[in-house]
């Protein structure tokens, strides 16, 4: 035999193997197929995609600007619902024209957009002192904090101190933009007016 027929000869046994390699292939791929029914999909359980620790961050507004830093413990991103969860977060208001909000909580939940956060467990509000007001502390169980209107609003008991002045009640609006309060029932103050200067 000579060595171009032996090379033949090898050349055409390889192409046959490796047709036949193919041909088996499909044939079990096809069996695959048909005993495992047809693809369902199955939705996504609420359980994270992704995490972060020691996470800080800059909310903005729809006109670019910043209007909360945010920081937390723990982030936790969840793909069904694109909601993100907080440990121990606080958020601090950046515009320089309002007093400085700071909200601080056990934990947190913000829709997917970031405007609306659910804050629960210890959240303390405190409103920063101004040149004609003293600082403003609120503490209540719950609260839904709006970042680009800076509106915090509870429907739970809430206790509100400043200087030495107390007032609690159930249900409170705070908006820092336009530095106005309501409570909505359940209203008791202790009100001592400020220090007279001379």
């Amino acid at each position: 035999m000579t060595p171009r027929l032996h090379d033949r000869l090898a050349a055409g046994i390889s192409l046959l193997l490796l047709l036949a390699l193919a041909g088996a292939t499909f044939y079990l791929a096809t069996i695959a197929l048909q005993r495992a029914g047809p693809f369902i999909e199955r939705p996504l359980g609420h359980e994270p995609d992704y995490f972060v620790e020691g996470v800080v961050f800059t909310r903005i507004n729809q006109r670019g600007q910043p209007v909360f830093r945010i920081s937390a413990d723990r982030m936790l991103h969840y793909a069904d619902d694109e909601t993100t969860a907080y440990t121990k977060p606080v958020a601090i208001s950046l515009d320089p024209t309002k007093p400085q909000l700071t909200l601080r909580a056990e934990e947190g939940t913000s829709s997917p957009d970031g405007n609306e956060t659910h804050l629960h467990g210890n959240v303390v509000m405190q409103r920063a002192a101004t040149a004609s007001e003293a600082a403003m502390v609120a503490t209540t169980d719950r609260l839904v904090l709006y970042a680009d209107t800076e509106i915090a609003v509870t429907d739970r008991p809430v206790r509100i101190v400043q200087g030495p002045s107390v007032l609690t009640g159930v249900g409170m609006e705070f908006n820092n933009a336009a530095r106005s309060l309501r409570v909505d029932s359940q209203v008791r103050i202790t009100w001592q007016p400020p220090p007279q200067s001379r």
